[in-house]
């Protein structure tokens, strides 16, 4: 129940940054809600995933040091992503999308599957 007053609660939060008069404002509002709602799922997420029990200090304090290294694995993960996709070959080329197997196949079904890049 609480869950759902606090997503009611950034929502009309959210509305309320709409109808401000002034561009930065309202995008200063909106970025704020985005970043509470995704610290609330994800803290959420988090939580009943590892069985957290947020009711006690010590408790609390092993939910900060779970979703830090959750969150850090996540940028981890991204930095990995990102660089790999950095160093692909992204130029075109000649190549055809299929090997010359499937090729003979699907020429004799669909003339038109096999697409050849030309220049």
């Amino acid at each position: 129940m609480i869950n759902w007053i606090i997503i009611i609660i950034l929502v009309i939060v959210g509305i309320f940054a709409i109808k401000l008069n002034h561009l930065r404002h309202r995008f200063f509002i909106i970025i704020l809600v985005l970043i509470a709602l995704f610290f609330y799922v994800t803290v959420t997420f988090v939580s009943a995933k590892n069985n957290v029990s947020m009711n006690s200090y010590d408790g609390f304090m092993n939910g900060v040091r779970v979703y830090g290294g959750w969150l850090a694995n996540g940028f981890q993960n991204t930095k990995a992503i990102v660089g790999n996709s950095i160093k692909m070959d992204w130029t075109s080329s000649n190549a055809s999308f299929f090997n010359k197997n499937q090729d003979s196949k699907s020429k004799s079904s669909n003339p038109q599957a096999s697409v050849k890049i030309r220049r």
